[in-house]
């Protein structure tokens, strides 16, 4: 019995130690997240943010209600720049097929290193050499990757 016992009590500390951790990384990711530089080139957004990571980072942007309709099938173009003013990328988001969070915001994810400064426009075409990769929002990290990241680490 005293073995059961113990073996209950090491369980119950590896599950609790886990707990923590996960609360912890996700209060550390999340208070990395830096305030950048946004730079908007038209009248149909109403309002911008962009925070960054040295990694990745996020832009929530609101369309003006009255210009939703008069939008249509256009994109948003986010380029984003490094604090030497080179080009580290830009995604182009299909405002139609966007989609909108609570707040009637698009959030834009991008995977690119060093980013300070965010320059928002509206076009109606895209370059014909634009990948796809370029017309998506890239995926939030979330537990399932996490635990498929530390799986890949521990066999590796």
């Amino acid at each position: 019995m005293p073995t059961h016992k113990k073996f209950i009590m090491y369980a119950v500390w590896v599950i609790l130690f886990f707990i923590f951790s996960q609360i912890m990384i996700h209060v550390a990711i999340n208070t990395t997240y830096k305030g950048k530089n946004i730079e908007v080139k038209t009248s149909f957004i109403d309002e911008a943010k962009a925070q960054a990571t040295s990694i990745n980072g996020f832009v929530e942007v609101k369309i003006k209600e009255n210009a939703i309709n008069e939008i249509g099938e256009k994109y948003i173009k986010v380029d984003c720049y490094s604090k030497n003013n080179t080009q580290m990328g830009t995604k182009y988001i299909n405002i139609g097929n966007a989609p909108i969070n609570d707040n009637g915001k698009i959030e834009i994810r991008f995977n690119f290193n060093k980013v300070d400064k965010v320059i928002l426009d509206i076009v109606d075409d895209i370059p014909v050499t634009t990948t796809e990769e370029q017309k998506q929002s890239d995926p939030k990290m979330n537990f399932a990757m996490l635990v498929g990241a530390l799986i890949v680490i521990l066999v590796i």
